[in-house]
Order: C-alpha cells, then sequence, then structure tokens
C-alpha cells in the first residue's frame, strides 16, 4: 500500500467521508474538506503526497513493543465508533490497531488533531442537529458558549436551537425576541398567560436549584462572569451533559455569574449566610498571661467573654404589571438599544436580571446605610429603611456601650481631613499593642478630599523620605474607601478587615422571583432576609461611666463621633448637613420643633449634650406622632426620628398612579433616657 492511500483513508475515516469516497459520491466542497484536513495533519499536500507514490513502511519490530492490555486499552482511545455503527467499514470496526510506542505515539496525535478539526467545523455550522450531542462534543467550545450566549440562528421551532420547552417558538413570550415588535396585548389569552407564568417559575425554579447547588459545591466564588462569557469557565459541567435540561443551567449560571459582576461591598463587609433570624456569636476577650517565675500553685490571666447576635430581618419585591404591556416595550426597547450587552436574552431571563439589577443595586446601598424601621403603611417603603447595615451595626455596639467613640473627632471638613484622619489613627496607636492587620475605614465620596490635602501636605512622591514611618498606613492608596455612603456622612472606623459583617438566609434569594395572575394583572414577587453587624465589638459594659473607665482597651474596633454641633436656642435642625446632631448649652428654655430638608431614606438622631437649659422636643406639631414628650435626664440621652409618608394619586401620561411622599411630620424609632418610657432601636 503507498503511504499517501493509507493517509487519505485515515482521514475520510476521521471526518466520516470513507463511505461517500468508497461509493465514488464525495462532493466537490467534500474532497476540499479533506485534501485541506490531509494537508493539515501531514504538513504535506495531498498531490505532493501522491506525486511521491512512496510505499507505506510499517513498523519494525526493533521498536519498543506495547504489551497487550497497552494495546488494548490505547486503541480503544481511538476507536472510531464504539456504537459500531460503522462508516463505510462493514462489521462497524472503527479500532486502529497499534503495537509500538512510536505508532501509538503517532495515531494519539493524529486523534487530537482530528478533534480540534471537528470543534473547528462546529464553530463554522450555525446550528446544531442536537445541542446536548454538541456539548458532549465539546463542553468548551466556542460552539457552545454561541449557544449559551443566544448569538446562534433560532431553528423553526426553538430559540437558539435549544431543545428545551422553556425556548419553544410559538409562545407569545418567546417570539418577540425574535420579531422584537409589540405583541398586541389584548390578543394574549389566559392560557398563555398562564402559559407565561408557568415558564417563569420553571426557571426560576432552576436558578433556585442551582444556586443551592453551587452553594453546596462551594461554587459560586467561581462565577466569574467575563471568563464564563470567553468560554473559560471553572465550573464543571461533566457530571450535567446527559440531562435534556442541560443548556439551562448553563444559562442560568450565566445569569448567577452577570448578578455576581455587578458592584458590590462584599470586599468592605463580607457576607455571611445561613442566618434565619438571631444567632450568638461568642467571643472572648483574655487579660495578661505571663509573669516571673515562682514555685507552687500561682496561677495568673482572666478572660470575658463577650457575645454579638447575629440578625435578619424579612424584605420583599413585589410588582404588579398591567397585562405586562410597559415591562414589554423596556424589553423590546432594550433588545433594539445599541450597544446592549451579552444579557440580551428571551423576556424571562430579562426580566430577571433587569428587576435583578435594580434589586442589588438597592441592596449594595443597604448593605451600607440601612437602617430597619417599622414599615409604614404605604404603597412604597424606602429601600435603606428595610434592613440594617454596616453603619448601623456599628451604631448598634456605641449604644450597647461596647464600644467608645472619639468624642472629640466630630465632623471635619475637605482641608481638615488629613489632620483629622491623622489624630484619630495616632489615638487607636496609643491604645492597642499593635496596628499590624488594623485599616482606617471611610467615606469613599471624601477620597478625593484627603488625596488633595495628603499631596498638598506631602508632596506627590510615594516613597514618604523623611516621613515618619507609620505615615504609609493612612496614605490614600491604603485606606478602605467605602461605597455608598452620602456626601454628608462622615463616619470613620479603624478595624482589622472584616470585623464588620453582612448576614442572609440564603444566597441570592433576593433574586428567586415569583409570577403569579390576577385576573389581568401579572404579580412578580421575592423574598429574603438580611441584617449586620461585627464578628468582635468588645466587652459590654454596664454604665457609660465604666466604659469610659475602661480606656477602650477592650474594643476591637475604633471610632469617630461626627455629629453636627446645634447652636445655642437652636429649635430646627437641617436634616441635609448630616443625620446626627448634638444640642449644646442654651441661654433660654428650648424646645425643638422641626427636622427640614429632611431625607425620607435617613433616621435621625437627636443626642442632647447638655442640662443647662437643655432642649426638649413636645409631642405636638410635627412631633406630634412622637411615643410622649422627650426631656433629657443626663448628657447623652438621646432620640431617633423618622418622616411618617403617607400614598397620594397623581395622573402620569393619562394614567392615575398611587405615589408616595412625607407628611411632615416624624414617627420616633428610639430614645435612650428622658423622661419618657425608654426603649432600644
Amino acid at each position: 500500500m503507498k503511504k499517501w492511500q493509507k493517509r487519505l483513508a485515515e482521514i475520510a475515516r476521521s471526518l466520516n467521508l470513507f463511505a461517500k469516497m468508497k461509493d465514488a459520491s464525495l462532493t466537490a466542497d467534500e474532497q476540499k474538506q479533506l485534501f485541506a484536513e490531509y494537508e493539515k495533519v501531514h504538513k504535506v499536500t495531498f498531490a505532493a503526497d501522491k506525486a511521491a507514490n512512496e510505499d507505506h513502511v510499517e513498523e519494525t519490530p526493533g521498536d519498543t513493543l506495547l504489551s497487550a492490555e497497552e494495546q488494548k486499552a490505547i486503541s480503544a482511545l481511538l476507536t472510531e465508533d464504539p456504537a459500531g455503527n460503522g462508516d463505510g467499514n462493514e462489521g462497524g470496526d472503527q479500532t486502529i490497531k497499534v503495537t509500538t510506542v512510536k505508532e501509538a505515539v503517532s495515531e494519539l496525535s493524529k486523534k487530537v488533531t482530528e478533534q480540534n478539526s471537528t470543534i473547528k467545523i462546529l464553530i463554522q455550522e450555525p446550528e446544531a442537529k442536537k445541542p446536548v450531542a454538541t456539548v458532549l462534543a465539546g463542553a468548551d467550545s466556542a460552539k457552545v458558549m454561541s449557544i449559551v450566549l443566544g448569538r446562534t440562528p433560532h431553528t423553526a421551532k426553538h430559540l437558539f436551537g435549544i431543545e428545551n420547552e422553556l425556548y419553544a417558538l410559538g409562545k407569545f413570550h418567546n417570539d418577540i425576541f425574535v420579531t422584537r415588535k409589540e405583541v398586541d396585548v389584548k390578543s394574549i389569552s389566559r392560557d398563555e398567560k398562564k402559559t407565561f407564568e408557568a415558564d417563569f417559575n420553571k426557571f426560576n425554579d432552576a436558578l433556585k436549584n442551582r444556586i443551592t447547588e453551587l452553594s453546596s459545591m462551594n461554587a459560586l466564588d467561581s462565577m466569574d462572569f467575563k471568563k464564563m462569557a470567553e468560554g473559560a469557565s471553572h465550573i464543571d459541567y461533566s457530571e450535567i451533559m446527559d440531562k435534556a435540561g442541560e443548556y439551562v443551567i448553563r444559562r442560568t449560571d450565566m445569569i448567577i455569574a452577570y448578578m455576581r459582576s455587578l458592584p458590590s461591598v462584599a470586599s468592605f463587609f463580607p457576607t455571611v449566610s445561613n442566618v434565619q433570624n438571631k444567632e450568638v456569636a461568642p467571643g472572648a476577650n483574655f487579660g495578661e498571661l505571663s509573669q516571673g517565675y515562682r514555685s507552687g500553685r500561682i496561677f495568673k490571666g482572666m478572660v470575658a467573654f463577650t457575645a454579638e447576635i447575629y440578625s435578619v430581618v424579612d424584605l420583599m419585591f413585589k410588582y404588579k404589571f398591567s397585562d405586562l404591556i410597559k415591562l414589554e416595550k423596556q424589553y423590546i426597547g432594550y433588545l433594539n438599544r445599541e450597544g446592549s450587552n451579552v444579557m440580551k436574552w428571551t423576556f424571562i431571563e430579562w426580566i430577571i436580571t433587569h428587576f435583578g439589577q435594580i434589586l442589588t443595586s438597592e441592596q449594595q446601598r443597604r448593605k451600607v446605610m440601612g437602617v430597619r424601621v417599622p414599615q409604614q403603611a404605604v404603597t412604597s417603603n424606602p429601600a435603606l429603611l428595610g434592613a440594617d447595615g454596616a453603619i448601623r451595626a456599628i451604631e448598634r455596639v456605641e449604644e450597647d456601650l461596647k464600644v467608645l467613640p472619639f468624642e472629640d473627632l466630630k465632623l471635619y471638613t475637605n482641608s481638615t481631613i488629613v489632620e483629622y484622619f491623622e489624630a484619630f489613627y495616632d489615638a487607636v496607636e496609643a491604645i492597642i499593642p499593635t496596628m499590624e492587620g488594623m485599616k482606617m475605614n471611610a467615606n469613599l465620596k471624601h477620597k478625593k478630599w484627603y488625596t488633595r490635602g495628603f499631596r498638598e501636605k506631602y508632596g506627590t512622591d510615594n516613597d514618604f523620605t523623611g516621613v515618619k514611618a507609620g505615615l504609609i498606613d493612612i496614605s490614600p492608596d491604603v485606606i478602605n474607601w467605602v461605597p455608598n455612603m452620602p456626601m454628608n456622612c462622615y463616619k470613620a472606623w479603624i478595624t482589622v478587615p472584616g470585623n464588620v459583617e453582612c448576614y442572609e438566609d440564603k444566597p441570592n434569594e433576593m433574586l428567586l422571583m415569583y409570577f403569579e395572575q390576577d385576573f389581568e394583572d401579572t404579580l412578580v414577587r421575592s423574598r429574603w432576609k438580611e441584617g449586620a453587624g461585627l464578628k468582635q465589638a468588645g466587652i459590654q459594659y454596664k454604665t457609660a461611666a465604666d466604659l469610659v473607665a475602661s480606656g477602650r482597651a477592650n474594643q476591637w474596633i475604633f471610632t469617630n463621633f461626627p455629629v453636627t454641633e446645634l447652636d445655642a436656642d437652636t429649635t430646627t435642625v437641617d436634616g441635609s448637613v448630616n443625620n446626627v446632631f448634638l444640642t449644646k448649652v442654651n441661654t433660654q428654655a428650648t424646645v425643638l420643633t422641626d427636622i427640614t430638608n429632611a431625607s425620607i431614606e435617613r433616621v435621625y438622631k437627636i443626642i442632647f449634650g447638655s442640662l443647662t437649659f437643655g432642649t426638649t422636643i413636645a409631642k405636638t406639631g410635627n412631633f406630634s406622632k412622637i411615643a410622649s414628650a422627650f426631656t433629657p435626664k443626663a448628657v447623652g440621652d438621646w432620640i431617633k426620628l423618622y418622616a411618617e409618608l403617607e400614598d397620594y394619586t397623581d395622573t402620569i401620561d393619562g394614567e392615575t398612579v398611587t405615589l408616595t411622599r412625607p407628611t411632615g411630620k416624624f414617627l420616633e424609632l428610639a430614645r435612650s433616657g428622658g423622661d419618657g418610657e425608654a426603649y432600644p432601636g
């Protein structure tokens, strides 16, 4: 046999063209494909090889021989058709015989080349007749990712050629993806609406189950959206390749990864899952242990046990669509918008990502600035008032007499921020044995103030030559600049990274939405839990005097006292300046009557700093809804207030809608001290 004859037969078998070649029925295109592969595999054109007409030389026995077991193992790897279906070789026996190491290496190399060629052909073909079989052929191929990302043409029956009922055409919510035309909502039958609801909930169940599975596999942190979109996923799909819903799983993974790619505060406040209500996290502060040696039963040391409470509360998302008209128009507009991202998917998937982006943005703000208040009987309670965030968690350990703020460190400005932070850092350094591992945390919106002042004071060089060694610890690039804090928030703290945490019950539970049909309306909702707290704050003292006497020696977190001091005899406070105010010595009896420019998202705290003509609050006017009148009995007494809300109707674009606004009055969240009933918030 000639060399070119053997080679051509092998190439024909690898491309499943042997039978057609045997019948002399190869088309011109198939012959071109055959000759191109021949040149790629053997590094010589078929014409040149045929012209040389060299004899095929069999392997000599002098080469290293393979045992019978080795021959069977390697030959099994090279089997073209293990099912024995045949493609021109009668009997279906396609096993390539190998007897030497040299021959085995050569055949295995050809096998790899053939598989790469097959992947290349799949990429060039726009559709796969059997999507799951395509995935089995190459789980991470570009062809698979094209289907997963919705970049392949639709078939007559399915979106993207995905043979799954969720992507079946003939359903209005899938058809609008293809036509990109508004649907006549009046023509949508009740059965079609129920089908949409059922498909949405089915996809949502797949999403929920997949999140649970990934969480149990400890694989959520591997969900890198950018890498997955490029086909470089670290997720092992080998266990799901034979499942009918394989593409659904892959696309739910992309949604999960996409939502995790949105801006997050997790790097500042890590999230702890599986907190269902309240859990106690014990801690301990050990006293000094060592001393000079003496004989006998002499023991030294003490331990003070502490406990932090991990607490979560319920939140919800409920939205009503009137025949899906507005949502459908949003969806179609999104599809036709230039520069749309890769999440331009089906109606159901888009709803999850569209609302998921909004919910995630609100949640990230809440994780920093949220304060849980009793939900009012109005249509729209503010998102920030749904659950406690990190700043509230820090405030709580201060109010619980575990942490003593530096009361001389009140507000800073753009011109004093550098000296302020340096004084703060130096004060903490004077208390604890080492600052190793401690980090300053501050408002990201104030970073530009600090950077400008730092450069002005120390120059633009980064080596800090001639400056005290500790300066590097509070250079602008090493401070944790926390996002989502408003411009008028001046809270700063020093602690070990990860000490302030956020809590949840189930990971990504907020995104697990459900649709329900209610007459002409379609309702979508989800429910989840959130909270925030500290791993370790400090020993809890019985009185403020005991806390002061401790000298902050048993604290794990150190904080400033960013209050706005009120002028003498002030009767109103400006809510746009701050949300924490401190009264001072008055010259006459003074009654606080209002909080002007108040935000419905903020809780305002009034701290009473003097009993000399001490400011009081009467249960009248804008404060008529508080529990009782407030007269401070001790310096440091405080009360917390937030805006009362009411619903009203308005007409927008010819449609009557219900909106929410403040009434001008304030409700009481909590108080400490005073002559009213004291209770913590």
